[in-house]
């Protein structure tokens, strides 16, 4: 018998005897359990490792089996996957090839149903140009007998501020009424005159994106054509077009219709010293007679000649004549915008629902036209630029 295994069975031995006399554990001797040796704690270690590699070892065992069971139905998905792939690509590749060799031909075409659609996918581009045309058409159908240029606003500032200064200094019933609204009608023209420059410039800016527009189109009807584009890309390019002409367009009404409140409101200070002059002159007329030669006396001796006076009055009347020219001719822009809209509006239902006749308008034609349109819009243009520095330079 070992010297451990003695001291053990002797350590029982005394706890017995403790117990059996019945005293308290406290007064037991102290006993050390002896520390667990390094070659239990490796032999814990390795069991547990085991175990750990089983599961796994069983789990992977699972995954490959079911991956062998499922590995036909993998296997035949996925060549049918690639086969439909292949499939789309080839349909696509030939698709506008067979359309375009077969549909043309005028007894097969008509009676093969694929080609009904073939030609039903150009749009009526044709007719949005001539719309275009009309749209530029009526921003530059401006004679010059009816255009009104900063500086002629500017001159007719001038002589209403000469009025406005005759009238301080006269002694009429209404001066300092009259005064202040010839005051008005100066700040108003300028803001027209602002507003018109405004129109002037955005008319020009949509004659360059109409120009940068249809070159655009005309590309994309040029890549269709050589057959580096599809057919059905055509509509999506039409709707397009079409948005970004529409907001030109709207651009532009909103500029003529500032345009037009300018001009009415100016019309408003006109008709207001209309009505203060012809009270004026009735005034004058029953109860002072002489006054109207006193204030031309007056005018006369601060050197201010009567020929300046009947200069600025005519002047202020043809500036009146004109601004009724002008209103007219922006109600008349205004309108038409607003019937090129609802053009547009009418386009974009046929594209929704096409009513082309196959074979009507065929893809060069419309080629041929838009590039006819973009040399016109260059073209007027030009003439647009130059008959503005004409009418500057004459004044």
């Amino acid at each position: 018998m070992t010297k451990r295994r003695k001291q053990h069975i002797r350590s029982q031995m005394q706890v017995g005897h403790y117990l059996n006399r019945g005293d308290q554990p406290s007064d037991m001797p102290e006993y050390e359990i002896p520390p667990m040796t390094p070659q239990f704690e490796s032999t814990q270690y390795v069991q547990a490792s085991r175990a750990i590699g089983h599961t796994l070892r069983f789990i992977f065992e699972i995954i490959t089996g079911a991956l062998l069971f499922l590995k036909p139905l993998i296997t035949f998905g996925t060549a049918l996957f690639f086969l439909f792939l292949l499939l789309g690509y080839g349909y696509r590749l030939f698709q506008e090839l067979i359309l375009d060799t077969v549909c043309p031909l005028p007894l097969v075409g008509q009676y093969l149903p694929v080609c009904k659609n073939y030609s039903a996918t150009i749009p009526d581009f044709t007719h949005f140009v001539k719309l275009q045309e009309s749209l530029y058409d009526t921003m530059l159908s401006r004679p010059r007998a009816e255009a009104i240029s900063a500086l002629e606003l500017k001159r007719v500032e001038l002589a209403t501020r000469d009025l406005q200064a005759m009238v301080k200094h006269s002694n009429l019933l209404s001066s300092d009424l009259l005064e202040i609204k010839l005051g008005e009608y100066v700040q108003r023209s300028r803001q027209f005159g602002r507003d018109l420059q405004s129109l002037q410039a955005q008319t020009r800016g949509v004659i360059d994106n109409l120009i940068t527009y249809n070159t655009f189109t005309l590309r994309k009807l040029s890549e269709v054509q050589a057959k580096k584009s599809s057919r059905q890309d055509l509509r999506v390019l039409y709707e397009t077009a079409m948005a970004l002409v529409e907001k030109e367009t709207k651009r532009l009404i909103l500029a003529i219709d500032k345009a037009q409140g300018s001009l009415f409101t100016l019309e408003e200070d006109l008709y207001a010293i209309h009505e203060i002059t012809i009270q004026e002159r009735s005034y004058q007329e029953s109860e002072m007679p002489d006054v109207l030669a006193s204030l031309i006396n007056r005018v006369t001796s601060q050197g201010i000649s009567r020929t300046l006076v009947k200069e600025n009055l005519k002047l202020l009347v043809s500036f009146d004549a004109e601004r009724v020219k002008a209103a007219k001719q922006l109600m008349m822009m205004r309108d038409k915008m607003e019937r090129f809209q609802m053009d547009l509006e009418e386009l974009r239902s046929q594209v929704v629902a096409p009513i082309l006749v196959p074979d009507a308008i065929p893809l060069e034609m419309h080629i041929e036209n838009i590039g006819k349109a973009i040399d016109r819009l260059k073209s007027s243009k030009v003439v647009f630029l130059e008959d503005r520095q004409q009418i500057d330079s004459s004044q």
